[in-house]
């Protein structure tokens, strides 16, 4: 309560600066006060929303979370607020952080969530518990709740992925991911080699736990190769460094 109080006294005081420049140091100071309200106005609602998400999606989290907790303080509908945390639990995720990923989740009015951004929220709580090992089989409940809202995300396919994964289902992962590459075959945009690293890394996981030393491998190495810099790729490095490699070898020979 007291956070959106602040929240619009500054909009008051703002608005209210720029109408006493108008009024009382002339005309052209008062355009230049509302040429510079536009220009945080726009900052603000376009920009900042815009530079948070792009950081997310090249895997520049730091960045990423100190732009949305900006937006957070300074977003005046509770809807918009809401959404903003759980991209502030993606940034969470993104660290590997389950605990405090679920955590927050946990604490989020969902119900004032659009259709979207409750889409997010589910998708986000299935990855979460998946990857942390929680619990499997209400990690795939929520993602398919997630696809049935937005079939269209390729990241929300991804996660039924390692959902089905980590409840043992290989098969099946491995055609929910190999189906995955379908939508992202022929994109360009700045997530998608994150993503392919991370499904790469899960089809080395899955081939792995058949027993199929070579698929598992070359799917390592294609993570380490769609995305070099990112957590994935030295994950799937691991597999790959000749120290390790006996060590995948006479696990998966045994």
């Amino acid at each position: 309560m007291l956070t959106t109080a602040i929240r619009g006294l500054v909009r008051v005081v703002l608005a209210g600066t720029v109408l006493y420049v108008a009024a009382f140091e002339g005309r052209r100071a008062g355009l230049i006060a509302f040429a510079v309200w536009l220009a945080l106005l726009f900052v603000m609602v376009v920009w900042l929303p815009r530079a948070a998400h792009r950081a997310f999606r090249q895997g520049n989290y730091k960045r990423s979370k100190l732009l949305y907790n900006v937006l957070r303080v300074w977003a005046l509908r509770k809807t918009a607020r809401v959404s903003i945390e759980v991209s502030l639990a993606a940034c969470a995720l993104a660290d590997g952080s389950w605990d405090r990923a679920i955590e927050m989740l946990d604490g989020m009015e969902v119900e004032a969530l659009n259709e979207a951004a409750r889409a997010a929220w589910l998708n986000n709580r299935a990855y979460a518990l998946a990857r942390s090992g929680r619990d499997a089989g209400a990690a795939l409940e929520y993602s398919n709740r997630a696809i049935d809202l937005r079939p269209d995300v390729a990241g929300f396919r991804h996660t039924r992925g390692v959902a089905l994964l980590a409840l043992g289902r290989v098969e099946e992962a491995i055609g929910e991911l190999d189906r995955l590459w379908g939508q992202l075959a022929g994109h360009t945009g700045d997530e998608m080699p994150l993503l392919e690293a991370e499904r790469c890394y899960d089809l080395g996981r899955a081939w792995q736990q058949k027993g199929e030393r070579d698929y598992a491998l070359d799917y390592f190495d294609r993570a380490r190769r769609a995305s070099p810099e990112s957590r994935w790729a030295y994950r799937a490095a691991e597999y790959l460094d000749p120290v390790t490699r006996p060590q995948l070898a006479e696990f998966l020979e045994s």
